[in-house]
């Protein structure tokens, strides 16, 4: 079941929980280039994206989106616009009259004044005094947010503007992350705040995002969004996307895995898959990831044997949220929380040692005649006949309801999806069983098939969903962003560089990113990044820690090669 959300019309499209789910892409052309933003946005277009985004990040290129759309309409193409504005207010209120829809970073729109205070902030709090300092700083930014945001939401009702605030895992001001850190529950607490103005000023053509390069974190603040939002009686629109997925199949199945467990969980009514490649590729992914989780709503709302309804996912608080490390033998730190890494990945069943196998094909299964079976090194294998994120959640359930609390392993049978017409199967085993991975509901993935030449595929698919997860790393990490009108190189030759230059380093994450505006913090978990400073120079970290600002785009793989050997 959709998750009921008021309507907000986007031009001529209106987006509601009883309408279907719009897909969307981004132009990664400069603004400026109004040409070249026509024939790109007329690309996605045909393809069957409805509502398309470009960059606006100074005044002249906000008032340059007034050309573009009248060039569009001019050509018989009347798909929404929409504004993407970071750190510049000004630029916002001049989209406001141009396109369709602005959206505002909670994280930067009043700029670095939020930054500036945050010194208070980030001091330790030891006295009453000093909590009372941090709590009256505290109150003045929440103030100069008003002061910002209130003639903002003034000039899009007098336009019919429509506002997404989309708040990035990667841009969380430093106040924020003060008293929340970079957390779900921070980027949750950002958002509230700009939601709660919409409210107290009776603003409702409010869509949300909530987005990261991480699924987990994803998904648990889109969940601790919905429960924050339904406490205060707001129901608006939400956007769903993983940032800086990537490129490639990789790319592909990170979106599936945060998307696709947030979908089948009826949250979502716009998506958008962010790939670094050409942006009207995202979309017939996009479609594909909506047709798998929202098949003809013939699947019924799923109910316990006990007759109550499924209980709502718990998420973590802060404390819980950070699973613990370990430290790979190449001395790079990264997540590894499950600690059944030896079945992470299964083939067959000789991979579950000699433990006993118990596998369960439906929920009838569990009786109390079967419960008596399980001993305390019983491996259970759920393997029920219908690939469906629900089905498995609803066996776990019952399993866990009465006490059982063995290793899990789900298991997938791929020739059966073929035989039913399934043609994305990759995609549909992602969306179906990325979530269970991503709450740590299950020890292992099994997926089976009796076609040699699809078992490499199979065991990499296995692989890179449990990665996308955050559970495993079996092989370098590569997150980037798809680009935008603010990256200034090209980013999918600097991507193809970069992993041909290092993906013989499994243990290592490295990120790719087009720009300032989420770079730093999008890859604050990886090991290296790999920033475009603009003016063809690139910006190079190890961790969070800038190493060399300003190198050569054509030195800059070399230059990371010696920050990483040393």
């Amino acid at each position: 079941m959709r998750r009921k959300t008021t309507c907000v019309q986007i031009g001529n499209i209106s987006l509601a929980s009883t309408e279907p789910i719009v897909v969307q892409s981004m132009l990664n052309t400069p603004t400026l280039d109004t040409e070249a933003c026509v024939e790109q946005a007329i690309r996605i277009i045909e393809a069957g994206g409805q509502l398309v985004r470009l960059t606006a990040q100074n005044v002249k290129e906000a008032e340059n989106l007034k050309n573009i759309h009248s060039q569009l309409r001019a050509r018989g193409y009347t798909t929404p616009l929409s504004a993407d504005i970071h750190f510049n207010p000004e630029a916002a209120l001049v989209a406001a009259r141009y396109v369709e829809k602005v959206r505002i970073n909670p994280g930067n729109f009043v700029g670095f004044v939020a930054q500036k205070l945050s010194t208070e902030y980030a001091t330790k709090r030891t006295t009453e005094s000093e909590s009372a300092m941090e709590s009256a700083n505290y109150a003045i930014d929440l103030k100069r947010l008003q002061e910002k945001f209130t003639p903002f939401l003034k000039v899009c009702r007098e336009h019919g503007t429509a506002v997404r605030i989309g708040t990035n895992h990667g841009s969380l001001s430093e106040r924020i992350m003060s008293r929340y850190g970079n957390t779900p529950l921070g980027m949750v607490e950002a958002t509230m705040e700009y939601l709660r103005v919409c409210q107290d000023t009776g603003f409702e053509n409010v869509v949300v995002s909530l987005k990261s390069s991480d699924c987990r974190t994803m998904i648990q603040a889109v969940r601790l969004l919905v429960k924050r939002m339904d406490a205060e009686g707001m129901r608006f629109p939400i956007h769903l996307g993983v940032t800086e997925a990537g490129e490639g199949e990789d790319g592909r199945i990170r979106s599936a895995v945060g998307i696709g467990a947030l979908l089948n969980e009826g949250i979502g009514d716009t998506i958008r898959v962010s790939l670094t490649e050409a942006p009207e590729k995202e979309i017939p992914v996009a479609k594909e990831i909506i047709r798998i989780c929202t098949p003809n709503k013939a699947t019924p709302a799923v109910q316990p044997t006990n007759g109550s309804t499924v209980p709502p996912i718990s998420v973590p608080t802060r404390q819980q949220f950070d699973p613990p490390t370990v430290q790979p033998s190449s001395g790079s730190t990264h997540q590894q929380s499950n600690p059944l890494a030896h079945q992470a990945v299964v083939t067959n069943l000789s991979d579950l040692a000699s433990e006993p196998i118990l596998e369960i094909e439906c929920v009838e299964q569990i009786d109390e005649q079967l419960i008596a079976t399980i001993s305390e090194n019983t491996i259970i294998v759920l393997a029920p006949s219908q690939l469906n994120y629900h089905v498995y959640r609803k066996m776990l359930y019952v399993l866990r309801s009465r006490g059982i609390r063995n290793k899990v392993v789900v298991k997938v049978k791929v020739d059966e999806l073929s035989e039913a017409g399934e043609k994305n199967i990759k995609l549909a085993v992602a969306c179906h069983v990325g979530g269970l991975f991503a709450d740590r509901l299950a020890s292992g993935l099994w997926i089976v098939t009796s076609r040699s030449e699809w078992t490499d595929e199979m065991q990499e698919l296995s692989r890179n969903i449990l990665q996308s997860a955050g559970l495993y790393r079996y092989k370098t990490e590569f997150i980037s962003c798809p680009g935008c009108g603010r990256t200034l190189f090209d980013l999918q030759d600097a991507v193809a560089k970069v992993k041909k230059a290092f993906s013989h380093l499994p243990n290592l994450k490295i990120a790719v990113m087009g720009c300032v505006v989420n770079g730093p913090g999008e890859m604050g978990d990886a090991d290296y990044g790999y920033v475009g400073a603009g003016n063809g120079k690139v910006n190079l970290y190890k961790g969070r820690v800038m190493v060399k600002a300003g190198v050569k785009e054509e030195e800059a793989v070399e230059e990371l090669r010696q920050v990483i050997e040393n």
